[in-house]
């Protein structure tokens, strides 16, 4: 499937959790944020999912991973472990934004605060 294709089924809700899952290593923006967005409204939340959140983390080069604006698939990613709000997301999340200028680390709490909430 096409990956924008594959965004569309996931923002309607189509998969299954486990596909879900899967697609966050689809290395296409929309089909991660798309992923990320369904599994915070699903309240999923294990190692597997921390660990990849995690991963994506690392993606915050604004010419590469832009999302909107200022923000970056990374920022996202972070945001997301935070609003999980499992003990593991909330240690990984503190573990990620320790390594953060203030910078990032207003971007990743505005998306936490607004975008999932």
């Amino acid at each position: 499937m096409k990956p924008l294709s594959l965004a569309k089924e996931i923002r309607e809700g189509k998969l299954e959790d486990i596909e879900l899952v899967k697609s966050l290593d689809i290395h296409h923006n929309m089909v991660q944020t798309s992923a990320i967005i369904q599994i915070v409204s699903r309240k999923l939340c294990n190692e597997q999912i921390v660990d990849k959140l995690t991963y994506i983390s690392q993606f915050r080069d604004p010419k590469v991973n832009k999302l909107f604006g200022i923000d970056t698939l990374g920022h996202f990613s972070m945001a997301a472990l935070k609003v999980l709000d499992t003990i593991e997301s909330k240690k990984r999340y503190d573990e990620l934004t320790s390594n953060l200028d203030e910078w990032d680390k207003e971007i990743v709490e505005r998306l936490a605060n607004g975008m999932f909430n």
